[in-house]
C-alpha cells in the first residue's frame, strides 16, 4: 500500500514551502525555473553514472519510487510469517519434504530465500548447520540491497554541490552583463539562487529520506527473512505449533507479538 507517512511528509513540505513563497511575493513564478531543475538534477544524474553502472544507477531509481509507493507493515508480516510457520510445520510433519515443496504459494515459490530454505532442507542439512547457511545468506542479501540505498546516498551528496555549480554558472551572466541588457542580468541571479535552493531540497526532501527509508526497510527485510530462517529450522526439528509460535515471538519486541496462540 501506499506510504502515508511519505505522502503526508511531501504534502507538509509542499505547503510549508508554498506558504513562505506565498506570504513573500505576489510574483510566484520566480521561484520557477527549468534550466536550474536541469543543471541539478542532469548534473546529479552524470555525476551518479561516473560513480556507478547503469544497473545500479536504474535500482537506485527504482527503490527510490518503490519507497515512495509501498510501504509494508513489519508487524503485520512478521505475524504473517509467524502463522504461515505454524501451518507449514503441520505440513512437514505430516507429509515431509514432498509435501511442504507442494504447500508453497506461487508467491513463496518466487521468493529466492524461501526457496533456498526448502532447497537445504531437501539436500539433508539440519540444525545448527542449516541456520548457520542460511544466515549467510541473509547478510549476503542485505549487503546486495544496502547498494541501491548508497547510490541513493550519494545522490543526496551531489545535488546540492550542482547546485553551487549553477549558482556559478549564473554569477558568470550576471558578470557578463554587468554593462548591459538588466533582463539578462536578472535572468543570471534567478539562475545562481534558484540552482541552489533546488540543489537542497532535491537533496534534503527527496534523495536522502529515499536512503534513509531504503536502509530501514533493509533492516525490516533482514530481521523478517531471520525469523523465516528459524522457523525453517523448527520445522525441520517437527517442534510443536505452540513452541514453535513461542520461539518465534521471541524474535519480536513486547508490543510487536503476536497474541494470538
Amino acid at each position: 500500500m501506499i506510504s502515508l507517512s511519505t505522502f503526508a511528509g511531501f504534502m507538509a513540505a509542499i505547503a510549508v514551502l508554498g506558504s513562505a513563497i506565498v506570504m513573500s511575493t505576489d510574483n510566484y513564478l520566480l521561484f520557477v525555473s527549468y534550466s536550474s531543475v536541469v543543471i541539478v538534477l542532469g548534473g546529479t544524474f552524470t555525476a551518479t553514472l561516473v560513480s556507478y553502472s547503469f544497473p545500479l544507477l536504474a535500482g537506485a531509481i527504482k527503490t527510490l519510487f518503490v519507497n515512495l509507493l509501498n510501504e509494508d507493515n513489519y508487524k503485520k508480516e512478521s505475524h504473517r510469517i509467524i502463522k504461515r510457520a505454524a501451518e507449514l510445520n503441520g505440513v512437514y510433519r505430516n507429509g515431509g519434504i514432498a509435501a511442504l515443496e507442494g504447500a508453497l504459494t506461487a508467491k513463496e515459490q518466487k521468493d529466492q530465500f524461501i526457496t533456498l530454505c526448502i532447497e537445504l532442507i531437501g539436500t539433508g542439512y539440519k540444525g545448527e548447520e542449516l541456520n548457520n547457511m542460511l544466515t549467510e545468506s541473509n547478510s549476503s542479501q542485505s549487503h546486495e540491497e544496502e547498494r541501491s540505498s548508497k547510490v541513493l546516498e550519494t545522490m543526496g551528496a551531489f545535488a546540492p554541490g550542482f547546485g553551487m555549480i549553477g549558482t556559478l554558472i549564473g554569477l558568470i551572466i550576471m558578470l557578463d552583463n554587468l554593462s548591459g541588457d538588466f533582463a539578462e542580468l536578472g535572468k543570471g541571479l534567478a539562475i545562481a539562487l534558484l540552482t541552489t535552493l533546488y540543489g537542497v531540497c532535491f537533496a534534503q526532501l527527496l534523495f536522502k529520506p529515499a536512503a534513509t527509508r531504503a536502509f530501514r526497510r533493509i533492516d525490516d527485510n533482514f530481521q523478517l527473512r531471520e525469523l523465516q530462517a528459524r522457523s525453517f529450522v523448527l520445522i525441520l526439528e517437527r517442534k510443536p505449533d505452540l513452541y514453535l509460535k513461542d520461539n518465534l515471538n521471541g524474535f519480536l519486541s513486547s508490543k510487536h507479538r503476536l497474541k494470538e496462540q
